[in-house]
């Protein structure tokens, strides 16, 4: 409970910060337009000129032409941010926003990935509480859309020396399909992070029966350019994919893969991009609307169109009570 507090009044301090930042260049403004409107009209009105200055408020012209550089160039050192628009450096700053999403009384998490390794990261800490105690929330929708890799793919993929006759520079490599990289993802990541996923969903049916949850994966075979994690049909966060050139070792073997690795804060600051629904901001809704409703368009085409051999044999969530005997 004590925490739950200490975010409440992190939330109150970060209200009043940005609220401030938000009327302080107002207020400013506001100020100077009074001084230059006085200014202005002490040079015009001869009483109030005189009054002014004998109280020393204003030294006529000159404090008036002081007045308009200082509006001047307070108008151009105070950008306004856009409102609804995040820019976030590591991925532990998403745990904030999924705490967030999941105060709610309907829960819904879409996301897109490789093979839903962050997204446990993500999901556990909430889930995990809804496992030890009862809560609020009345449903919770899962909707995850993973790359399948059953069949042959460039990235991540497998990568080996040009031949010398390539006719291509040294040092060159060529890139192709690795079977043995698509069984390592399959084995190490994608199925025992769905075991992860549905353990945790175990556990708040167990202290939560009441809470009506759907989950479930589709495996797309789309190479995706990027994660996504959309909250509640609310924010959208979007962390592109770049391409590493690694080896990784697996079973007393090791061998070179081109990697779809996430995009680091060696490339700059920002690693993940965030937009809300709810902006104040036209074009920064309109960029939340537009990723949402990608997801929404892939989704439903993969509810028809599947792998002839999934990577998930049960692909939805359903209780343990429910579950066929193994």
């Amino acid at each position: 409970m004590s925490t739950h507090h200490g975010d409440d009044g992190m939330s109150g301090l970060g209200l009043v910060r940005s609220l401030w930042a938000d009327w302080k260049p107002r207020i400013v403004k506001s100020v100077l337009v009074l001084v230059v409107v006085l200014g202005v009209a002490a040079e015009i009105v001869d009483p109030l000129g005189d009054m002014l200055r004998k109280q020393g408020f204003l030294g006529g012209s000159f404090a008036a032409l002081i007045a308009l550089i200082l509006f001047d160039a307070v108008g151009e050192s105070e950008p306004r941010e856009v409102t609804g628009a995040h820019v976030l450096t590591t991925l532990s700053e998403l745990n904030g926003p999924f705490r967030e999403a999941f105060e709610s009384r309907h829960v819904r998490i879409d996301f897109c990935g490789f093979t839903m390794q962050t997204l446990i990261e993500l999901l556990r800490a909430p889930l995990e509480r809804m496992a030890d105690e009862e809560v609020h929330t009345q449903e919770l929708t899962f909707r995850i859309i993973i790359a399948h890799l059953n069949l042959p793919m460039s990235l991540p993929g497998s990568l080996a020396p040009a031949p010398d006759d390539s006719g291509h520079p040294p040092g060159t490599v060529h890139f192709s399909d690795s079977p043995d990289n698509r069984r390592r993802m399959r084995e190490d990541f994608t199925r025992p992070k769905w075991n992860d996923l549905k353990e945790l969903l175990d556990g708040v049916h167990a202290r939560n029966p009441r809470v009506a949850i759907s989950c479930e994966v589709r495996e797309s075979p789309q190479v995706p350019e990027r994660k996504s994690y959309i909250l509640n049909q609310e924010q959208v966060f979007y962390a592109p994919y770049s391409i590493r050139d690694t080896r990784v070792a697996r079973h007393d073997s090791s061998y070179r893969i081109l990697d779809a690795a996430g995009f680091g804060p060696r490339y700059g600051k920002a690693r993940i991009i965030g937009w809300d629904r709810h902006s104040k901001s036209r074009s920064t809704r309109e960029i939340a609307e537009h990723l949402m409703e990608w997801h929404r368009n892939l989704w439903e085409m993969l509810g028809y169109i599947k792998p002839e051999h999934p990577v998930i044999d049960d692909p939805v969530w359903v209780p343990v009570e429910r579950r066929p005997a193994p």
